[in-house]
């Protein structure tokens, strides 16, 4: 085991940190394939929403709010993640119309540019928050 990973905030801040980061990378560099892949999820209407929502959304959302409730230092950044991710998939699924309209945006240019600057961002928050505590 990691020395810095001894307990469940800390292992969320890991995940997080790895998995923002990578995709975060992936974002920037191949944002061609996150547009076809929610152009297709948008083509599915809101079985698209459903599915979007429970690949890319609802166990980041699951996994920080339920193990990782940080209100101070650089770790809020990822606690402010989670519940904006919950309300998300909770809107997603209370109205599945407003969820494909945000699907609709990926075609929008640089779309997934602001949004892998995001997830490095939030994966930023989640490596000082490991160094933090």
């Amino acid at each position: 085991m990691w020395p810095f990973v001894d307990d469940a905030q800390s292992v969320v801040q890991f995940i997080m940190l790895l998995s923002c980061a990578i995709l975060g990378v992936s974002h920037i560099v191949k944002p061609g394939i996150w547009v076809e892949t929610f152009t297709y999820l948008h083509s599915l209407g809101t079985r698209g929403v459903v599915l979007r929502t429970f690949l890319f959304e609802l166990w980041p959302a699951m996994v920080i709010v339920t193990l990782h409730q940080v209100w101070w230092g650089p770790g809020i950044l990822l606690t402010i993640y989670g519940w904006a991710q919950l309300t998300k998939v909770t809107v997603s699924m209370l109205a599945p119309e407003i969820g494909l309209r945000s699907m609709a945006m990926a075609g929008r240019p640089n779309a997934f540019l602001y949004g892998g600057i995001m997830l490095l961002v939030v994966g930023a928050s989640a490596g000082a928050a490991l160094l933090w505590s």
